[in-house]
């Protein structure tokens, strides 16, 4: 899971445009981490 969080954070810092199907996205890391995302959303 750090890794993810960290490749996220590194991705970022070129993002120029919002990201595509994010709400879809977030709702299955819920589904699949739900116990280690509560609390850093």
């Amino acid at each position: 899971m750090k890794v993810v969080y960290l490749a996220i954070q590194a991705a970022t810092k070129k993002w120029t445009m919002p990201i595509r199907n994010w709400k879809p996205a977030m709702n299955r890391f819920m589904i699949e981490f739900g116990d280690r995302l509560n609390g850093h959303l």
